[in-house]
């Protein structure tokens, strides 16, 4: 990752910091520490202390070119030592780095409570950093719409993989087979798998995951993949359906394309989040369907797999250009079974431009 990016990213939070009266922030998560540092710390734990003239890491590696205090995360006499060792050099630190100001941001709903005692040594009012760091990170830079890139065409072509393989007598984990090997042998590495995968009735449960059962003509299988590689996620859901679709099949997921199109056409900066969600959950809501409708019409992402804004009703957060988000519309039916359609999106000025392009109709197989 560039310098310069690196740079400009927490030149942003500084100014941020400064807006809301704070002079110092610690990050806590690994993807924070990443997304300022351009170096993913591992396993063991990592802080980086950001004030407005300093950076200091605290890691059991260096944090690129940023001065890291360093700490042992193994002691050969005695076993694992994590705690005790990042304690004593987030004292070193806090030493050094005066004047940190009144005010310190911390990541409070994520900062280990084992290191509070340190940390409230130092600090005269700690205040919670989470709301400046999605604002911060709200709008992605090239670098990470490059990134989503990259993993949202992976996802298509494992979907394809998908569509390939599915015939009655498999069996669901052999369908999860597919789509971990696809991603990653598209990846050329190890990809972070989180998924949905409902068959059958069991598709009437929106998260629903993968069993030994075998698939049957008729089935409908719904695959949600939210992959992940170098940090960052991809998001999409594809239905597809075991031979030719019975009328209900067909009902259900055209109900879920029109939602999806009554959403795009709400997709540009300015748009109130719950304004998309309205357009979405309307289109299901007249069809009837708006109690199997239980889950929001849509998310933010990045470099986690849900960020905000969340496209729910009571969200009012205007989208930005810039912002990728989803549109999943989804409805399940208790014995019957479920679908979710879920497209991928760069939102514009007017418009937003979806990223994802493996066909959103429903998938015939088999």
């Amino acid at each position: 990752m560039q310098e310069s990016l690196l740079s400009q990213r927490i030149e942003r939070l500084r100014t941020t910091l400064d807006q809301n009266g704070m002079r110092t922030a610690i990050l806590s998560r690994p993807q924070h520490v990443y997304y300022f540092s351009g170096v993913m710390p591992g396993a063991s734990p990592a802080l980086l202390i950001i004030t407005q003239n300093r950076m200091l890491g605290i890691a059991p590696i260096a944090l690129g070119t940023i001065e890291t205090i360093l700490y042992s995360d193994y002691d050969i006499q005695h076993g694992w030592n994590v705690s005790e060792a990042v304690g004593q050099a987030l004292e070193k630190a806090l030493n050094s780095c005066f004047p940190l100001g009144r005010v310190v941001g911390l990541e409070l709903d994520h900062f280990p409570a084992v290191w509070m005692p340190v940390a409230l040594r130092h600090l005269r009012e700690p205040r919670n950093l989470k709301e400046i760091l999605w604002y911060t990170r709200r709008i992605k830079d090239a670098f990470e719409i490059q990134q989503i890139q990259t993993n949202i065409a992976g996802n298509d072509r494992m979907f394809q993989a998908v569509q390939d393989t599915l015939r009655p007598g498999i069996s669901e984990w052999d369908v999860w087979a597919v789509i971990q090997n696809t991603l990653n042998r598209n990846a050329g590495e190890p990809v972070l798998l989180e998924a949905d995968l409902g068959v059958g009735a069991h598709s009437s449960n929106s998260e629903a995951k993968p069993g030994p059962d075998r698939l049957r003509l008729g089935d409908i299988v719904f695959v949600d993949v939210y992959s992940a590689t170098h940090y960052y996620y991809a998001d999409t859901t594809r239905v597809f359906v075991l031979g030719e679709p019975n009328p209900r099949q067909c009902q259900v997921h055209s109900i879920l394309e029109a939602a999806l199109k009554a959403g795009e056409s709400r997709l540009k900066a300015g748009m109130p989040a719950n304004q998309v969600d309205s357009a979405v959950r309307g289109v299901i809501e007249q069809a009837g369907f708006g109690p199997n409708f239980p889950h929001h019409s849509g998310h933010a992402y990045g470099l986690f797999q849900q960020e905000k804004p969340y496209l729910i009703p009571a969200e009012s957060c205007p989208l930005e250009t810039g912002m990728v988000v989803t549109l999943e519309p989804g409805i399940y039916i208790p014995g019957w079974g479920g679908m979710r359609l879920e497209g991928n999106y760069l939102i514009g000025p007017e418009s937003a431009q979806r990223i994802d392009q493996y066909p959103s109709e429903l998938i015939v197989c088999g």
